[in-house]
């Protein structure tokens, strides 16, 4: 099911639903076998982790996104009430809407 991200926190899905948002990175952040997107897409003010790792069959080509650029992602929702954010996705598509120069 897409969400907008406001829809997430205001009423969280369960742990390990499917689901799908879609908007624009603003911070990216990887290593050899994670990435870590900040997505935002313009419904709330806070941003959404989506974690990627390099089984994703365009891991490769994930990590050189550019900040800006508009994504699709489907994936886990995870809760992480021990961490900064109360849940975050790990993605099992992204899909590129447009590249940001």
């Amino acid at each position: 099911m897409h969400y907008d991200i406001r829809a997430l926190y205001r009423q969280t899905p369960a742990h390990g639903d499917t689901v799908t948002v879609s908007g624009w990175v603003r911070t990216l952040r990887d290593s050899k076998a994670f990435a870590f997107i900040e997505l935002n897409d313009g419904t709330f003010f806070k941003n959404v982790q989506i974690v990627c790792d390099e089984s994703l069959a365009n891991f490769k080509e994930v990590v050189k996104t550019t900040l800006g650029s508009a994504l699709t992602i489907e994936g886990t929702l995870v809760h992480t009430p021990k961490m900064k954010q109360p849940f975050e996705i790990h993605a099992d598509n992204v899909i590129l809407e447009g590249a940001s120069t």
